[in-house]
C-alpha cells in the first residue's frame, strides 16, 4: 500500500507544479480532481465497511487428529457499489502460536462470496478458530480501513483411534471372518488371526490366509484371551519442550485406545484408565463398545500431562496392588522406562500378567531387566511414529 501512497504523493505534488506553471482552467479542474478522489473513494469504501457481513462455520466442532478440517466463510456485500480489495485476518488454531492466515478478495455489489480455508490438526486438544478483523483498502489503495470482526469458534481435536488389525504386517482378518468372530468366540472357538509364533501348532495354521499374506498366518483361540484388561495412561509430563510434551502424550493415549480397540475385536472388555489433573480425579472409562472407544477418545482429547503427584506408579496401584479384586490383564503405557517401573512390574506381576507399552525413552538397562521378569510382556515403539509402529508392538505385547 506504501507503493500506491508515493505514487499518489507524485501525482498530487505534480499537479500542483503543474497548476502553478500553466495556471488556467485546465491545471485547477486537474488539481481538484486529484485531491477529492481519494476523498470520495474514502468515502464510498466507510459506506461498504458498514454494509458488509461477515460470518462463518466449521465442518465439525470435534475432529479425529491429522484429520481435515473446513472452514467456510460467508460474506455478503450489501452496498450498490463493488468493494475494493479486502483482507481478512484469520487465527488458525496451533500448539505454541497462532497461524495466521490472509483472505483476499472483493465483491460486485450486493454478492454473497464462500472463501474456504481447511486446516489439519497436529495434535489434540481444544482450540480457538477465530477470525479477528477485515480490512478495507479504497479504490486507489492510499486508505486502510478495519473492521473488528470477534467471531471464535472452538474445536476438539481427539486422538486417533488406530487400528492395528488392518495393518498387514501383524494382525489380518478378512470381513467374512470379522463378522463370524462372535459366534466363534462364543463357542470358545478359534476367533481370530495372527503371525506365526516359534513353537504354534501346525495345524492352526491359516493356509488360506496364509497364501494372501505371505507369511504364516495361525488361528487363535478366544479361551486364550483375558476376559478382561485395565489400560492405565501415563500422564505425568515428559519432554523437553511443549512439542515434546504433546508428541509423548498423545502417543499414550493413542496406544491406549488402539489397545482397546484390539481387545474389543477379541471379545474383551478394557477400561482405560488416566489421570485429569484439571478436574483432579481418575477418569475410568469401560470399553465394552464401539460407542465407548469415541467417548473416550472425545474425554482424552483435553486432557494434559502435568507435573507432581499422584505418579504413575500411584495410579496403577489404586487398580491393583490396592484393589486386588481386580481380575484381567494389566496394560500399563508410558513414556518413559525407568526403575520405578521395573518396580511396579514386579509388584503387578503378582495378581496379573502385566502387558507395557514403552512409547518413548527407556533407560539403559531397563528394559532388558523388564523382559526377563516373569508374567511381563514389554514392547517399545517410537512416540514420533506411532501410526507405523503400534501394530508390531502391540502384536508382541498379546503374542508372547
Amino acid at each position: 500500500m506504501a507503493v500506491y501512497r508515493f505514487a499518489y504523493i507524485a501525482v498530487l505534488v505534480a499537479a500542483v507544479v503543474f497548476s502553478q506553471a500553466y495556471a488556467g482552467h485546465l491545471s485547477s479542474v486537474i488539481l481538484i480532481t486529484v485531491i477529492v478522489l481519494p476523498i470520495v473513494s474514502l468515502a464510498l469504501t466507510f459506506m461498504a465497511k458498514t454494509s458488509f457481513t461477515i460470518s462463518f462455520d466449521t465442518s465439525a466442532e470435534t475432529i479425529e487428529k491429522n484429520k481435515t478440517l473446513r472452514v467456510r466463510i460467508f460474506i455478503k456485500n450489501n452496498f450498490m457499489f463493488p468493494s475494493s480489495s479486502t483482507y481478512i485476518s484469520a487465527s488458525m488454531p496451533g500448539l505454541s502460536e497462532k497461524k495466521d492466515a490472509r483472505l483476499i478478495f472483493s465483491l460486485s455489489p450486493f454478492q454473497m462470496k464462500n472463501l474456504n480455508l481447511t486446516y489439519t490438526a497436529e495434535y489434540r486438544g481444544e482450540y480457538d478458530i477465530s477470525f479477528d478483523t477485515v480490512c478495507f483498502y479504497d479504490y486507489f489503495k492510499i486508505f486502510k480501513l478495519k473492521k473488528k470482526l470477534d467471531l471464535h469458534k472452538k474445536i476438539t481435536v481427539t486422538p486417533r483411534i488406530i487400528d492395528v488389525a488392518s495393518d498387514n504386517g501383524f494382525f489380518a482378518v478378512s470381513d467374512e471372518e470379522n463378522e463370524n468372530r462372535a459366534i466363534n468366540s462364543s463357542k470358545g472357538e478359534r476367533s481370530f488371526t495372527r503371525k506365526y509364533a516359534e513353537g504354534d501348532d501346525i495345524r492352526n495354521i491359516h493356509w488360506k490366509l496364509s497364501s494372501k499374506q505371505e507369511d504364516y498366518m495361525v488361528w487363535q483361540n478366544a479361551e486364550n484371551l483375558s476376559s478382561q484388561s485395565v489400560i492405565v495412561c501415563d500422564m505425568t509430563a515428559f519432554g523437553a519442550t511443549e512439542k515434546d510434551r504433546a508428541v509423548y502424550t498423545d502417543a499414550v493415549l493413542e496406544s491406549a485406545l488402539a489397545v482397546a480397540l484390539y481387545n474389543l475385536k477379541n471379545d474383551c472388555n478394557s477400561l482405560i484408565s488416566f489421570y485429569d489433573f484439571k478436574s483432579q480425579k481418575t477418569e475410568n472409562i469401560p470399553i465394552e463398545h464401539l460407542s465407548h472407544l469415541y467417548n473416550a477418545a472425545s474425554v482424552s482429547a483435553t486432557v494434559n500431562s502435568y507435573d507432581g503427584e499422584p505418579s504413575f506408579y500411584t495410579e496403577c496401584k489404586k487398580h491393583f496392588t490396592d484393589n486386588k479384586s481386580v481380575k484381567g490383564s494389566a496394560v500399563l503405557i508410558t513414556h518413559h522406562g525407568d526403575r520405578e517401573l521395573v518396580k511396579l512390574a514386579e509388584e503387578l506381576a503378582v495378581f496379573s500378567d502385566v502387558l507395557i507399552l514403552i512409547a518413548g525413552e527407556t533407560e539403559k538397562g531397563v528394559s532388558r531387566y523388564i523382559k526377563g521378569l516373569r508374567n511381563v510382556t514389554v514392547a517399545e515403539l517410537d512416540p514420533w511414529n506411532v501410526a507405523q509402529e503400534l501394530p508390531a508392538a502391540v502384536g508382541k505385547i498379546y503374542s508372547a
